[in-house]
């Protein structure tokens, strides 16, 4: 896996949060993968050349009057006929759709624990949401992006289990607060979510210059948008939650982690903290794919 250099924020000064960005994966246009058309806007995608069960797909996004990509995994033997349970998987600062299909591994880990029995078969979308943190801004109406446009789409051109059971949502660093953020703000949309190294700050801002005033520019906002609050607001029975963090990571994200894992336990929401060995780094994301996999759709 290569890594190309990070991409610096000049607004915002955020390259500290990047993951790394790769250089762009070579593609071929063909495959064998029945998909329901949609009359407004055929499907179209490209297969990953190593990665045969990922596709990307772009598709014309109404929310922010332009076209996105997401990669999907398909699981093996995948019919239009069944309803599969689809997991939605966000990039962090820097990084792309293709961040966790296929730079991460999580497409293999899939096969691998099919083949072995661990877990029931799922979509897995991981879309491209840019440097947005996820949430509606100047630069964007990346939520209803996420919560309307990208399931709308994936809905009607896959069989999908386009209930709330059957819908999750989780990302790493800057995609774990975005998970969290949606998730939080949209319980009636998904059941399960992960924060992997989410990007929960506490006091400590040093190591992200900027940040705070464009994320959390005044109390009332942040009040609405930081899942540490959104927690004490929000009706989040049902909800099935995994955060989890490297106890050597380098924006001390464990700390904000295990206080959120505190706050849903007060309120008696079906959660679990790890605590693993580890950096905040590609490194340590990969070697817990499984991990993952077996919270989101373990036997």
């Amino acid at each position: 896996m290569r890594f190309g250099y990070m991409i610096v924020a000049c607004m915002l000064l955020l390259s500290s949060l990047m993951t790394g960005c790769t250089d762009a994966v070579q593609l071929e246009t063909t495959s064998e993968v029945t998909v329901r058309e949609s009359v407004s806007e055929p499907l179209r995608y490209e297969v990953i050349s190593h990665s045969p069960n990922v596709q990307k797909v772009t598709f014309y996004s109404e929310s922010l009057v332009k076209d996105m990509q997401f990669n999907i995994y398909l699981p093996i033997g995948y019919v239009e006929e069944k309803k599969y349970p689809v997991l939605y998987m966000i990039h962090g600062y820097g990084g792309s759709e293709d961040s966790w299909l296929p730079e991460l591994g999580l497409d293999k880990s899939a096969d691998q624990m099919l083949n072995d029995n661990k877990i029931n078969p799922l979509i897995i979308v991981s879309p491209q949401i840019d440097n947005s943190y996820g949430f509606n801004s100047l630069s964007g109406n990346y939520s209803d992006y996420i919560v309307k446009d990208l399931i709308q789409y994936v809905d009607s051109h896959f069989g999908t289990d386009a209930t709330r059971e059957g819908r999750y949502i989780g990302g790493l660093s800057m995609g774990g607060w975005a998970a969290f953020f949606n998730g939080f703000q949209h319980p009636e949309l998904y059941s399960k979510v992960g924060g992997h190294s989410p990007a929960l700050f506490m006091d400590d801002w040093s190591n992200a210059a900027g940040l705070k005033d464009w994320l959390y520019p005044t109390e009332e906002l942040r009040k609405q948008r930081d899942p540490l609050f959104l927690v004490e607001t929000q009706d989040l029975k049902g909800f099935s939650v995994y955060l989890d963090s490297g106890d050597e990571d380098g924006f001390k994200f464990y700390q904000g982690a295990e206080a959120l894992y505190q706050q849903l336990q007060s309120k008696n929401v079906k959660s679990e903290y790890h605590l693993f060995p580890g950096g905040h780094d590609n490194d340590y994301w990969s070697k817990h794919t499984r991990d993952y996999l077996l919270f989101y759709s373990g036997k």
